[in-house]
């Protein structure tokens, strides 16, 4: 299994890149939204997650084809993983679906917004109305990821954090697992312990780290929307 790959970008294409590792290079597919980002770097030393699998129908010389991934985090990975889950989204679908930054989809598929899925390559509205159907409520936390974020470097935003990152308040382990949520997201620690604070204060009977980080996703939405209703009645 290839779970991640670091050597130098050699090139960039629509679909995919090349990156050169010692005397190799690997052709490596990646959403357009991603290739964007990975532009500016042509050159340089890169290292993204990976998926490695096979394409194609096993037991037939030539029949399968193996195929590698790349993501700039392992959250847009992991979003990529939940996505595919999707009854007929495969994954070279998944990736030209992915024009746009994971964390806008995630949005748009918490809100029920087929008109923005609809508008993604290859998803029209069944299938963007299946989307949301099928992953409405598990992909709260993606929703919380700021684009910034989501085009950063891989491990940028992780950097110095381990999975044995907790909480010392909230201490519990359904607030520790929330915690660690969003010091992968790229929150600041203190930011996050009083994000958690508050949603359980609102939310006492929460029994999940997905119910806290669903109780922060409502209550940002809601402070946008204050703020935008404030900038529009001060102009």
């Amino acid at each position: 299994m290839i779970s991640a790959i670091t050597g130098k970008l050699v090139r960039v294409q629509e679909d995919r890149v090349v990156i050169q590792v010692g005397g190799l290079s690997y052709d490596v597919l990646v959403s357009p939204s991603t290739a964007r980002v990975l532009a500016a770097r042509r050159d340089e030393e890169v290292r993204l997650e990976t998926i490695f699998y096979i394409q194609g129908t096993p037991g037939g010389v030539g029949n399968t084809v193996p195929v590698l991934v790349g993501f700039l985090s392992e959250v847009d990975k992991d979003f990529f993983e939940h996505f595919i889950t999707v009854g007929g989204i495969g994954p070279r679908a998944a990736l030209k679906a992915l024009a746009i930054p994971a964390p806008r989809v995630a949005r748009a598929i918490e809100s029920g917004d087929i008109v923005t899925l609809s508008s993604l390559p290859g998803i029209g509205k069944q299938k963007a109305a299946k989307i949301v159907a099928e992953l409405k409520g598990k992909v709260t936390r993606f929703a919380l990821w700021t684009e910034e974020e989501a085009e950063a470097e891989a491990g940028a935003a992780r950097a110095g954090l381990g999975a044995g990152a907790r909480a010392s308040e909230p201490g519990d382990e359904v607030a520790a697992e929330a915690l660690e949520v969003l010091l992968q997201l790229g929150y600041r620690r203190q930011e996050a312990e009083e994000m958690i604070r508050q949603a359980m204060a609102k939310r006492p009977d929460v029994r999940s780290a997905e119910a806290i980080i669903q109780e922060i996703y409502r209550s940002t939405q809601r402070d946008a929307a204050q703020r935008d209703a404030s900038e529009r009645s001060s102009r």
